[in-house]
């Protein structure tokens, strides 16, 4: 086929070589050969080192706080520590959050002390319904020590406002390291 190409070509006196269908430059197709699949262990290693920098390998904090600007800077503090916060207004909507997801949280920050069911009835609840959670609490308030006193022996810790930055990312951070309870 390539000779009568050939024996045209000089017929008609092109001097270009023109592509002839044989050597048509179609993409090759892959062949499953070529895909080289990992060793389990090398993707599993690998899953591991970059689990932080996903959401699905994030550690989950809940944070119950009525003051928005509070809200902004726990997140600001805690950003270096790749968590992800979620924000509740009220206690109402954690003790509902809690109840489908209660394994799903490494730590909740509690403001004890808010206008409308605040960190008291989550703590409550928590006690009644999930006490396995109350060793990943830190109750963050500005009131006294007569309110927290009966609770810090239940929680982890317990942040007094005004707080230090540094001194709350180390508590949180002493917490979600934690292994988790059974």
């Amino acid at each position: 086929m390539r000779a009568a190409a050939v024996k045209r070509a000089r017929k008609t006196g092109a001097t270009k070589k023109s592509p002839l269908p044989s050597e048509s430059r179609a993409p090759k197709k892959l062949r499953a050969k070529e895909i080289v699949p990992q060793p389990p262990g090398r993707l599993v290693q690998l899953l591991q080192r970059i689990a932080p920098l996903w959401p699905f390998g994030r550690k989950r904090i809940l944070l119950l706080e009525d003051d928005t600007s509070m809200h902004k800077l726990v997140e600001k503090l805690l950003r270096p520590l790749h968590v992800k916060v979620e924000l509740f207004g009220n206690g109402r909507a954690v003790i509902a959050r809690i109840a489908t997801k209660s394994d799903r949280y490494d730590g909740l920050l509690l403001d004890l002390m808010m206008p409308h069911d605040g960190g008291l009835t989550v703590l409550r609840n928590l006690r009644d319904q999930h006490p396995s959670l109350l060793g990943r609490v830190i109750l963050v308030t500005g009131s006294g020590s007569g309110i927290t006193d009966p609770w810090s022996d239940l929680v982890f810790a317990v942040v007094h406002k005004p707080f230090d930055g540094s001194a709350l990312v180390t508590t949180v951070q002493a917490c979600i390291k934690q292994p988790v309870s059974q």
